[in-house]
């Protein structure tokens, strides 16, 4: 029925132009600038019809059901599918003429009646945009030579006859030859000719009601088909993409409020496998907020499948080397089984990315049984309403009488790169520490200083902007450029990783790593590497994934493997307890040795 009164609608508008037009025309002897005007009346009126579909599912979708039958389940997730390829490839929608968010909520009700021909409302709807303006072959500008090709786009199912039915089919198999490189108003864009993609055209909808089926499932459509064709790393998810949509369907028409949404949607980034997702919701709520108020003041590492407490920030009652078993009726399995429910984390192997999470409490004073020196005992721990700094404090620094330098990467300041590598340039070896996020640029401005020419470390993976979907490498470099000639740094290089090395600090250890003098030491980094992408979900929910993919120069990958080091260096109980970093003891040993 909506269907066919915004027909009627169209068609009252195109006999509306058709007339002025052919008026216009009668009176062809008439001054140039009454046509003008007549064209300007056109304009007016398209103009306003637009405005008018515009505004009409601002106030809500007007759907609210909460359950659906396993076909309907299944023609939803066909839907989907349809809406995503039509909104990154057809014109009309890539050139921001059309909110297709609302031009779902026009069809959703026709493909959840139980008695609805879905191939036949799908074909009419998206013929109704007409085909046009698609081109019929694709510009070379961005022909993609094969060996530089990462992804192609997963839309086979498109030239599925029986999936879709004939007509359907044809009509998404043309828009896959639209070939558009003018995105400025696409809800994916690619600013100033960057090939990183923006997607700031995507409404945020702060008023949405969450019990509004409709705009929850829009949610997800939009987190699905983001995934979909501008994922770099969908090809190591190691999931069935499709599967997940149809999983989440039911789990989003389910709930009716704000939590059971969020958390839906907390859920669904984890399906992902990435480090970088996170959801930032209303009052800058975090998905971590839900597991407790309080934080117990600990970092923690993992050593044979243990929780040991490994740094005591403030008094809390638990110490340094304490093994953790329970934190109040939960056993540590079941408490990291039950947050990485909703933490999307690229390698389930290390509990490092919980860091912020596994010690969330919902009361101030809470029971923890630990392992003490041999000893089982349960310890009244205290959690504050505080952010803490887990990670490691040690300042940069002159070691053994000035022959070795540290440099904590967490604490530099932008420029000191070149105060530091001048002052301690005749050292026999320097300590890069990288367990800490690198707060100044290292991987290029470092470089220049160790390693003597330009030499490739990485190849990064893009979205071609013309083809969504597609992803190409492009090869990257760092090292002294050409046009220099100073010598390089002489001394032994030790990086130090280890599960909280992630993205930035990967990059710059695949950058280093190129120096001839150089040793990575530590365990397997998070696996989560390039930049964030960030995007928002109805309800004016913040949430990212990795943006480019990153890959050794052989095309190898490090996302959800991690750089591995060249020593691997598990740190001990004992000397945790004791107080020691056996990390900068082990480089410190390392550098010696050379002499």
């Amino acid at each position: 029925m909506r269907l066919k009164k915004r027909r009627d609608r169209m068609f009252f508008v195109f006999i509306s132009v058709l007339f002025i037009l052919i008026t216009a025309g009668c009176f062809a002897s008439q001054e140039a600038h009454q046509l003008e005007q007549v064209k300007e009346q056109v304009k007016e009126q398209v103009k306003e019809q637009k405005q008018e579909q515009g505004q009409e599912y601002d106030q809500g979708s007007g759907m609210k059901f909460s359950s659906l039958s396993e076909q309907k389940i299944e023609d939803i997730a066909k839907l989907s599918k349809v809406w995503g390829l039509v909104k990154y490839y057809h014109p009309k929608v890539v050139s921001g003429e059309i909110n297709w968010d609302y031009e779902l909520f026009r069809v959703m009700p026709s493909i959840i009646d139980e008695n609805s021909d879905v191939n036949s409302i799908l074909y009419e709807w998206v013929h109704m945009l007409g085909n046009e303006n698609v081109p019929g072959a694709l510009e070379q500008l961005y022909q993609i030579p094969e060996d530089y090709k990462h992804l192609r786009p997963t839309t086979d199912w498109s030239k599925d006859e029986e999936y879709l039915g004939a007509d359907l089919s044809l009509e998404l198999s043309m828009l896959l030859n639209s070939n558009i490189s003018d995105r400025e108003h696409a809800y994916v864009s690619f600013k100033d000719d960057s090939p990183q993609p923006s997607m700031h055209n995507e409404n945020s909808y702060i008023n949405m009601k969450f019990d509004d089926t409709g705009y929850r499932l829009l949610g997800l459509f939009r987190y699905w088909n983001i995934i979909e064709y501008y994922y770099p790393y969908k090809d190591v998810i190691e999931e069935d993409w499709d599967r997940v949509l149809l999983e989440f369907i039911p789990k989003m028409i389910d709930g009716s409020d704000y939590d059971s949404y969020y958390m839906t949607l907390a859920e669904l980034t984890t399906r992902i496998h990435d480090s970088h997702a996170y959801l930032l919701g209303k009052n800058r709520k975090t998905v971590t907020d839900y597991f407790g108020l309080y934080q117990l003041p600990v970092n923690f590492i993992e050593i044979n499948n243990q929780i040991v407490i490994s740094k005591v920030i403030n008094e809390c009652g638990l110490e340094v080397g304490d093994i953790v078993l329970n934190v109040g009726d939960d056993s540590i399995d079941e408490l990291l089984e039950n947050r990485r429910k909703y933490i999307s984390q690229s390698r389930e192997d290390t509990s490092a990315h919980f860091f912020p999470a596994l010690f969330r409490t919902q009361q101030k004073n809470t029971d923890v049984t630990v392992i003490r020196q041999g000893n089982t005992m349960k310890i009244s721990a205290t959690g504050y309403r505080q952010w803490f700094n887990f990670f490691v404090d040690t300042k940069s620094q002159a070691m053994e009488n000035g022959d070795i330098y540290y440099i904590n990467a967490g604490l530099l300041e932008e420029g000191e790169i070149d105060k530091l590598m001048k002052e301690w340039w005749n050292t026999k070896g320097l300590i890069l520490d990288l367990r800490n996020y690198p707060t100044s640029e290292l991987s290029y401005k470092l470089a220049q200083y160790l390693i003597p020419s330009e030499k490739e470390f990485a190849k990064l993976s893009y979205p071609n902007p013309a083809i969504p979907g597609e992803f190409y490498y492009m090869h990257i470099f760092s090292g002294k450029p050409q046009n220099i000639n100073d010598e390089v740094y002489k001394g032994k290089l030790v990086m130090l990783i280890n599960e909280h090395t992630i993205s930035n600090g990967e990059f710059t250890t695949m950058s280093l790593r190129n120096t001839e003098n150089s040793i990575v030491l530590g365990r397997p980094t998070a696996g989560a590497d390039g930049n964030k992408v960030i995007f928002t979900l109805p309800g004016n929910i913040k949430t990212a994934i990795s943006g480019r993919g990153v890959f050794y120069p052989d095309k190898k990958p490090t996302q959800r493997i991690g750089v591995q080091p060249d020593i691997r260096l598990d740190p001990t109980i004992e000397g945790m307890m004791e107080g020691r970093d056996e990390y900068v003891e082990k480089a410190v040993e390392i550098i010696k040795d050379g002499d």
